[in-house]
């Protein structure tokens, strides 16, 4: 749980907390005061020790790590109820933003592509837009059904550079090398996707990063996976 306070319609992270007691004496009676009280950073915490030891208050500092955090702090909201959705949510809400989180993660790592060296031994960068997915899918299908004669080339290009003609053991190699990228890319993401499903705490939910290794029977099953794959 993130301890914060807002302040002109702004988060303030608490870096500190004083929780503290003291006595507060009236004409003809005595009252025992509990109280806590939300501090930014250390001159705050001074000014309030200061404060509390003019009243002989007891009181005890609680330090929060806050680093993790800092993307919040002034943070514009119009209510308390607000601030607590973004900043607080609750374990429904975080599991979604992490699988959404590692659903773009996927889409970004499959789209950035594949560098394949060539027969000559050049190295060629392909991306793997969807666009570029169909241009391959359909190449490949066109060299099947024999509307390209591979024996004279397959017209592709790599990344920042012209159309040229491919022999056809360099194009069935990027094809091959794309199909597999996208097919480890895409069986990885739902396996950790439906590890982060079976999280229940903020601290293992937020932990989870696109390309972390997969733990338990989420890492056999994917390994089962693709391992069949490379066989065939």
């Amino acid at each position: 749980m993130i301890k914060y306070y807002i302040q002109d319609n702004k988060v303030k992270l608490a870096k500190y907390e004083t929780i503290y007691e003291y006595t507060k004496k009236s004409y003809n009676s005595e009252n025992n005061i509990k109280a806590s009280v939300l501090l930014e950073n250390k001159r705050a915490l001074d000014e309030q020790i200061e404060k509390l030891k003019n009243i002989n208050a007891k009181y005890t500092i609680i330090e929060y790590d806050t680093s993790l955090y800092e993307h919040f702090n002034g943070l514009s909201v119009k209510s308390v109820e607000e601030a607590e959705n973004i900043i607080n949510p609750n374990i429904e809400t975080l599991r979604k933003n992490k699988i959404d989180e590692m659903k773009q993660a996927c889409k970004d790592y499959i789209y950035n592509g594949i560098d394949v060296e060539l027969i000559n031994g050049e190295t060629k960068h392909f991306s793997l837009t969807l666009e570029d997915q169909m241009n391959l899918n359909g190449l490949v299908t066109q060299i099947s059904i024999g509307n390209i004669k591979a024996e004279k080339g397959v017209p592709y290009h790599a990344d920042g550079e012209m159309c040229t003609l491919f022999s056809i053991g360099d194009f069935t190699m990027i094809a091959n090398k794309a199909s597999e990228h996208v097919i480890k890319q895409t069986t990885y993401c739902n396996h950790l996707m439906n590890y982060i499903k079976s999280l229940d705490t903020r601290e293992n939910i937020e932990s989870v990063y696109y390309g972390m290794e997969l733990v338990g029977e989420f890492l056999d099953n994917y390994k089962g996976l693709t391992e069949h794959e490379e066989d065939n």
